[in-house]
């Protein structure tokens, strides 16, 4: 049920374990950071930490993490998924975390008229938070943003200002959309590193049913996320500087795990005195013909089966040709038939006169 005075729900899934290095530090920075401006910009919010399948041996999220007293404008909420849940999940036991569903439940459950889905290492420049703050987010517009990735030291800075100037100073790549493809039958959308600012109304998050849960590892789930929102018209607003996302940088990062299989015989159609670019279509055509023949392209993620690029690629293109549906999940989406344990850490002023204590 949507709050009247809720204007904002923040998502963020995360596990007490060391996946990407300094996970509590760098988790510990950006909320920090994130609950100062959503304070000072007095935005009527609230933060859901879905604690994905807790390792036994660890205190749980809500018991390391340090919080503040006395919140006004933010509520915070944790949403713990047990092992069991986990458990039913193919590959459960190669991987320690669905992020996908933990993202989706936490979507699903969340109050806000607008709903941002994140991770645990984002900083969000002042001028971000003061966009959103102004409330004029619109219902039939999704909201999109370069990410770049800072050097991973600003962990060692401790206020927000610190933490800004330092992300200024430090970047050491910009995500963004970068030029249109060529020959390719798709409108130019930003889906680079999309999972990490995809902005839309939560009713909309709910009419679509969140991301694709087909794959324990999702890989391009948020790419095909934003051509499921053009295809249903909704407008794609790409925010600019002085508007910035901060991403801290570590490693273990997807574009270091993933791998796709190659082509038969595809290192026999690469000829060393042709021009790059004329090898790069002998293999793209190639490509289409083998698949047109039912050849199918397969991708990994340590060593776990996931979507390959190309096939990304096609669906999408399907999708935005009315060719294939746009809804991935049924109506148990985001864990929608499991009741959830849940914790309130801090209960904003608006959310008290709703009774939440």
């Amino acid at each position: 049920m949507v709050k009247e005075n809720l204007y904002l729900s923040i998502i963020i899934a995360s596990r007490n374990d060391a996946h990407g290095g300094n996970t509590l530090r760098r988790t510990q920075v950006s909320l920090r950071s994130l609950l100062q401006q959503l304070e000072e910009h007095r935005i009527e919010s609230e933060l859901i930490l879905v604690d994905w399948n807790p390792p036994t041996d660890r205190p749980l999220l809500k018991e390391v993490l340090q919080w503040p007293n006395h919140l006004k404008y933010c509520t915070i909420r944790i949403i713990i998924v047990p092992p069991s849940i986990h458990q039913r999940y193919e590959y459960s036991g190669k991987i320690p975390m669905h992020r996908v569903v933990a993202i989706n439940s936490g979507i699903r459950r969340s109050r806000g008229q607008f709903v941002l889905p994140g991770a645990i290492d984002l900083i969000y420049s002042n001028e971000l938070i003061s966009y959103i703050a102004a409330r004029g987010l619109k219902e039939d517009e999704c909201y999109r943003i370069d990410r770049c990735d800072v050097d991973r030291n600003i962990i060692q800075c401790d206020t927000l200002q610190e933490q800004l100037d330092y992300c200024r100073s430090n970047i050491i790549q910009i995500n963004d959309q970068g030029p249109p493809a060529k020959r390719e039958k798709l409108p130019y959308l930003h889906t680079n590193a999309a999972g990490d600012f995809q902005l839309m109304s939560r009713r909309n998050w709910h009419l679509l049913r969140g991301y694709r849960e087909a794959q324990i590892i999702a890989a391009y789930g948020d790419g095909l996320f934003c051509y499921i929102t053009y295809a249903v018209g909704l407008r794609e607003v790409v925010l600019k500087e002085p508007l910035r996302l901060y991403h801290i940088d570590h490693s273990g990062k997807f574009t270091e795990r993933s791998h796709g299989n190659g082509l038969p015989l595809e290192n026999w159609l690469t000829l060393p005195f042709l021009p790059e670019h004329f090898n790069n279509l002998i293999l793209r055509a190639y490509r289409i013909l083998l698949t047109t023949f039912g050849y199918k392209l397969k991708g990994s993620v340590d060593g776990i089966p996931t979507l390959h690029f190309a096939e990304y690629r096609r669906i999408a293109r399907d999708i935005v040709a009315g060719k294939h549906p746009y809804i991935f999940n049924d109506e148990n989406w985001g864990l929608g038939q499991d009741t959830l344990e849940e914790y309130v850490i801090s209960t904003a002023e608006w959310d008290k006169s709703y009774g939440r204590d």
